[in-house]
């Protein structure tokens, strides 16, 4: 945790660039926000001079880092949420990961 107090505080709902973010984490030299809404992308494609849309889905943006201080219009507060952590996947298929394939290996006696 900072020592410092700064103005944004994880939880905050702050109005950047015309759209709603929340303030997702804090320290001494930036804060990191995540917009709420999502975003409508589409892929088109032109066949024969003709634009037609193959593809369409919503998707968030990517996160920004911010001043901690910076001068936004906070308009809320939502409570962090806790997500567990999750463990990263590894890349073998061979049965286990590195360490426990090191707990089934015999130990070499030392002579």
């Amino acid at each position: 945790m900072s020592d410092y107090l700064t103005r944004l505080q994880p939880g905050h709902i702050v109005i950047f660039s015309k759209e709603r973010w929340r303030v997702d984490s804090v320290n001494d030299c930036r804060a990191v926000i995540t917009p709420l809404e999502k975003r409508k992308t589409e892929v088109k494609q032109i066949i024969d001079g003709k634009e037609t849309v193959v593809a369409s889905f919503s998707r968030y943006g990517a996160s920004v880092n911010i001043s901690p201080n910076s001068e936004l219009e906070i308009v809320g507060y939502e409570k962090p949420s806790k997500s567990p952590v999750q463990q990263p996947v590894s890349g073998h298929n061979d049965g286990g990961s590195v360490s426990e394939r090191n707990q089934r290996r015999p130990k070499k006696s030392s002579k």
